[in-house]
């Protein structure tokens, strides 16, 4: 049987999505939970030199980068397709992909819930400053994802795709610090989409949480 690893601590939404992924392929995988700050050791840099998480490995075959990772596990694994065949839908999908990469995480996750939520797990301080600035973008992200969405049942549109594989973790994250939890209260389009991937069983399956 093929040997898939999955590599990154649980509680990553990045890593979260890998495993969404494979769950909706139905691969079996080993998933190596790694411990807050195994990222930054040299075994773990072997993986990823830019120590990010996570990383991926398909017997011997390794990537790492989400976007790079899902689309493999997409392509190289039977079972139904995550990626549109419409070329409208399949550009909304990489849209929501590319907003959540360059402005959601970095303002959403490493902003604001990396200092609300990790920092103080680990003892860390809290950068209020960092916080502050990662507001506005927050924002901007949210209300884009809510127009973007409109009636439809799922991201790029009528069908289930990595646009909701990757949104999907961060957003069921969303109501665990007071500022996403505003934000996403302003999108209520986004919030019944939200709730509505909680329950699908990829997403059940793989979660890292008990509530949210």
């Amino acid at each position: 049987m093929p040997r898939v690893v999955v590599h990154g601590p649980g509680l990553s939404s990045y890593v979260w999505s890998v495993r969404i992924a494979l769950a909706e392929k139905g691969v079996a995988y080993e998933h190596d939970d790694m411990a807050f700050g195994a990222h930054k050791l040299p075994e773990h840099l072997a993986r990823h030199p830019f120590g990010k998480v996570p990383a991926f490995e398909h017997d011997g075959f390794a990537l790492y980068e989400t976007q790079a990772i899902v689309r493999y596990v997409d392509e190289a694994f039977p079972g139904p397709s995550l990626q549109p065949a419409d070329v409208r839908q399949r550009g909304r999908m990489n849209l929501v992909m590319g907003i959540l990469d360059a402005y959601g995480w970095p303002s959403c996750a490493g902003g604001i819930m990396f200092n609300r939520l990790i920092a103080p797990k680990f003892g860390l301080p809290s950068n209020e400053a960092a916080v502050e600035a990662a507001i506005p973008n927050a924002k901007l992200c949210y209300a884009e994802w809510e127009r973007l969405l409109g009636d439809q049942p799922f991201m790029a549109g009528d069908s289930f795709s990595l646009a909701d594989v990757l949104l999907a973790p961060l957003a069921i994250f969303s109501p665990f610090t007071p500022e996403t939890r505003a934000m996403l209260a302003e999108a209520p389009r986004l919030t019944a989409w939200k709730e509505r991937m909680r329950e699908r069983a990829s997403i059940a399956a793989t979660s890292p949480l008990t509530a949210a």
